[in-house]
């Protein structure tokens, strides 16, 4: 995600700590829920943002010099910022009635200020969101519908696209985003320690696990301290994660309630600790930096993202690869979010023709993008042999018929960072699953309440 300067961190969310520990909200949206009913903090923000110098965007302006300039924001400060640049350098040649302005904003800032510049109506003209927040944003007003790039003019089919991954777009009927990626979960594992244990199939490569039989068996043989079978990396996904797979519920009544303290949440967590306290084939969280120890070869196994290929890819001393994430429960299931491609409200007239350009050259060219480590939205560019040829993209994208997001709730970043929470009170050992979901639901519903309580006092969202 970038180029230097702003983060350099390569994944596709806000970096919290090594283990991705619960942490105060890095992508901004505890701050939004909690300032949302002052109205005069949103005018100091906005003051705020329109002082800031344009070094701590990243700004970059395109050559081309057109007749339309489109403002384009996303939070791409890491590698692929630079296969981002790569693509919009090469629209405005092929393009040369348009020039890009390209604002590289890190996460941890990006929605924050993306949110105060729409209230201010500074909305740039295209925008990244993950996908779990297209309906936040919608809700607020800030974006236009996108239903008229499933036109004949723009010839692209909504039918290439997944049921599951365009659910959060769809609002009220109606579109407001194209997916760009979709980013899931997977297993990546170290083919040479797997050997070196025998865990190989009959030709002698290196045989990834792919039940919960088979991953305990796998995560012992290659358990040998210092070295790990397994490390938890970013624990809130990894639990989630596992919750979906053991078939737990999260909220009812269209998110305006929490119930994630249910016993298919516990069992899910209880196994997670299991792994650490009972079975022992994972370091308790805070004594260990699971990721570089992935890369270091002293781990065997890790869940995470399929944006972290950037990060291996770099490295040649380690002989990876990556799979499915097992079935540890009752069903298969994975966390996945989305880059997706939204416009302001408001667009019209050549601008929206421009903007429009864009955004169908980019998903037309994501095979591009996924070569530094996403999965391409669109199932046509999936089915091609250049995809196919892609590693572990390839492995990664054949759960897409069972990842889910993230559960919608207007209290998006107080659920988060509750999650967070309650994975690391739970690996930790300093809460049982029981009392740490407990203490997540409680503290959830209350923001919910009091959200409930600003709305009947006439409180905007």
């Amino acid at each position: 995600m970038g180029l230097g300067g702003v983060g350099a961190n390569v994944s596709a969310r806000p970096p919290q700590n090594n283990n991705h520990a619960a942490a105060p909200r890095a992508d901004g949206w505890r701050s939004i829920d909690a300032i949302t009913g002052k109205a005069w903090f949103w005018f100091a923000l906005v003051v705020i943002l329109c002082a800031a110098p344009y070094a701590a965007y990243q700004a970059v302006q395109l050559s081309g010099g057109g007749n339309v300039t489109i403002r384009y924001w996303n939070g791409f400060t890491g590698p692929d910022g630079r296969t981002m640049l790569r693509l919009v350098r090469r629209f405005e040649r092929e393009n040369p009635g348009i020039s890009v302005v390209m604002q590289r904003i890190d996460w941890a800032t990006y929605y924050n200020k993306l949110f105060v510049a729409g209230i201010g109506d500074r909305a740039p003209d295209l925008f990244v969101l993950h996908a779990d927040m297209t309906p936040r944003f919608q809700q607020a007003g800030f974006m236009k519908t996108m239903d008229h790039m499933f036109s004949p003019e723009w010839g692209m089919s909504l039918a290439d696209f997944d049921d599951n991954v365009t659910r959060y777009q769809k609002v009220g009927g109606c579109y407001y985003g194209i997916p760009l990626d979709i980013h899931m979960f997977g297993l990546y594992y170290n083919k040479k320690l797997f050997r070196e244990a025998g865990i190989v199939d009959k030709r002698g490569e290196a045989r990834p696990p792919q039940t919960s039989g088979e991953f305990l068996d796998a995560a012992r043989r290659l358990t040998k301290p210092p070295r790990w079978g397994f490390v938890f990396t970013w624990m809130r996904n990894v639990a989630y994660t596992m919750m979906l797979q053991w078939g737990g519920a999260f909220f009812e009544n269209d998110g305006a309630k929490c119930v994630m303290n249910n016993p298919e949440n516990v069992t899910a967590m209880s196994f997670c600790r299991d792994l650490i306290a009972k079975y022992k084939v994972a370091p308790s969280p805070e004594n260990f930096d699971a990721w570089i120890g992935f890369r270091q070869g002293k781990v065997g196994m890790v869940l995470e993202g399929v944006w972290m290929l950037a990060d291996l890819k770099k490295q040649t001393d380690l002989e990876y690869g990556g799979a499915p994430v097992p079935q540890f429960g009752p069903r298969q299931a994975d966390f996945t979010s989305a880059h997706v491609l939204c416009m302001r409200k408001g667009l019209d007239g050549r601008k929206l023709d421009a903007v429009s350009r864009l955004v169908k050259f980019l998903s037309d060219n994501s095979l591009d993008w996924a070569e530094g480590g996403q999965v391409p939205a669109r199932r046509s560019l999936r089915e091609t042999p250049r995809f196919r040829a892609m590693e572990p993209q390839w492995q990664f994208s054949r759960q897409i018929p069972y990842v889910s997001f993230h559960p919608f709730t207007p209290m998006f970043g107080e659920y988060t960072s509750e999650l967070d929470y309650m994975a690391e009170r739970v690996l930790r050992g300093t809460a049982t699953p029981e009392e740490a979901l407990k203490t997540a639901q409680d503290k959830i519903n209350e923001a919910l309440e009091r959200r409930r309580q600003m709305l009947e006092r006439g409180g905007k969202l």
